[in-house]
């Protein structure tokens, strides 16, 4: 009998010493014991998903923003309907956390992606508790990335009906990589050079309303008259075409495994480029004004209307001058060096962390000729005949009117990468290599255009008197400045 409990207090105590070593050791994220979600790919045929909420595992997510999700789940997470609590604090025990109050654990964690259709994984369900089942989607769903505390994998909660899943594609297809690389020869080292390039373009365009005002000076053999002073829209259209380009090439001692290795290898960076109006001017008129250059008979109708300027009559203030402040910078390249050693026996991971960033400012300017037609306008008092409308427009004349227009912009470009190699160790190997890359960047402005006017028209008002007088010599029209018998 003594024995025999000897044995039983062995076993029991055996069995303690294994439960807490199991729960001393971490789980993998995302391995296939970690959760239910977490199982390997399935023989089976899936089932085909082509629309979701029929069994709702932690319900609809109302926006697809990482946010609306993780405020989502602390809410079925606190109120536990269903056993949604252990289910939630499981599955992210699964990804490497504690469970949902684990402090890693938060809306930077949270990705909102479209899976598409044709994705095969383990759908999670409330029927009967929480079940996972071998499924695939039958077309694109909103989803929901949650990455791993450790960063190495992944898996969703489904917008539509807050559903768990899982792709065992991904840790499946590292399972094989990494049996493969346990089955390669001894390395050996490899000379390889690596060739960084990358292009970007882009198109910006805008369009700047302001007014001004425009003094009209009618004009005749040296004599001037003041037709008057107009607040005139001024609309400045603009066009720029912005390109980029980076390159830098560098020599590697690259580890072979056996598979061989290319003579050169090209990665391809990326470049960003971003550009900022700082300021805008335009500036009208011949000395800020608008000349009509009349002949001798218009002339007279008009002096019989406006009266002469006075010959000390000021110059027109001339708008704000934006200063050419040329910049022109660019990173340059880092000395051209090879990275790695002769051996073979020792392979170690490098980091290449290629920046490369370009400033470009200045200012635009150009110089045009707008031609604005001047038209009267009067509004006829009193009784109308039949079809006969109140305003009456007079056309006089179309005249040129220079424009000038500065743009003072920035352009910036930054290309940033980090690029992972496997180099042979020379035992000077820098596990972190930071490169500057050479960025350059041309800019143009292909249109650059300045609107006087209402769409090339002033509209001057005219009493009657003067309508009378004026149209002895100027012709009347309709109010887009032709003349057609219908708008009369």
């Amino acid at each position: 009998m003594k024995k025999r409990l000897n044995f039983i207090v062995l076993q029991v105590a055996i069995l303690l010493f294994l439960g807490a070593l199991s729960k001393g050791i971490a789980q993998t994220p995302c391995g296939i014991d970690a959760h239910a979600v977490f199982a390997n790919s399935s023989t089976d045929t899936p089932v085909l998903l082509k629309r979701l909420g029929t069994s709702p595992q932690f319900g609809e997510i109302n926006k697809h923003t990482a946010g609306a999700a993780y405020a989502h789940l602390k809410k079925v997470h606190t109120r536990n309907s269903h056993d949604s609590r252990s289910e939630i604090d499981g599955f992210l025990k699964g990804l490497g956390y504690t469970g949902f109050k684990d402090p890693a654990f938060s809306a930077s964690k949270i990705t909102p992606e479209i899976l598409t259709a044709g994705t095969k994984g383990w759908m999670g369900a409330y029927s009967r508790g929480h079940k996972y089942k071998w499924s695939v989607l039958g077309r694109d769903f909103e989803t929901f990335k949650i990455e791993s505390k450790d960063g190495t994998c992944f898996a969703f909660i489904m917008k539509k009906c807050g559903n768990a899943f899982y792709d065992p594609k991904a840790r499946e297809d590292a399972e094989a990589a990494a049996r493969a690389l346990a089955a390669l020869p001894k390395t050996k080292c490899v000379t390889q050079t690596i060739n960084f390039t990358g292009k970007n373009q882009i198109l910006a365009a805008d369009v700047i309303n302001t007014s001004q005002s425009l003094p009209v000076i009618a004009s005749y053999n040296g004599t001037n008259l003041c037709i008057g002073d107009f607040t005139v829209p001024v609309r400045l259209t603009y066009e720029m075409t912005a390109r980029g380009e980076v390159n830098y090439s560098k020599t590697v001692m690259l580890c072979d495994y056996g598979n061989g290795v290319t003579p050169t290898s090209n990665v391809n960076l990326p470049l960003n480029l971003n550009y900022n109006l700082a300021d805008s001017d335009v500036s009208i008129g011949e000395d800020g004004k608008m000349i009509m250059a009349v002949n001798e008979k218009q002339f007279k109708v008009l002096k019989k209307v406006y009266k002469v300027c006075p010959s000390n009559s000021a110059t027109s203030p001339s708008n704000k001058t934006l200063v050419a402040n040329k910049v022109n910078t660019a990173s340059e390249a880092s000395a051209s060096s090879s990275v790695g050693g002769a051996g073979g026996t020792n392979c170690v991971k490098q980091t290449l962390s290629m920046n490369g960033k370009a400033t470009v400012e200045d200012v635009s300017t150009k110089i045009g000729t707008n031609e604005v037609t001047l038209i009267g306008v009067y509004d006829k008092v009193g009784k109308l005949q039949k079809g006969e409308t109140a305003k009456k427009y007079m056309c006089l004349g179309s005249y040129n009117v220079p424009a000038k227009s500065s743009l003072q912009y920035a352009l910036n470009g930054t290309s940033n990468m980090d690029h992972i190699i496997e180099v042979c160790d020379n035992g000077s190997v820098n596990p972190n290599e930071n490169i500057s890359v050479p960025l350059t960047m041309t800019n143009n402005f292909g249109k650059q255009e300045t609107m006087v006017g209402d769409y090339g028209k002033i509209y001057m008002p005219l009493t009657k008197a003067q309508y009378k007088k004026l149209s002895k010599r100027f012709k009347r029209c309709c109010s887009d400045g032709t003349t057609k018998s219908k708008c009369y």
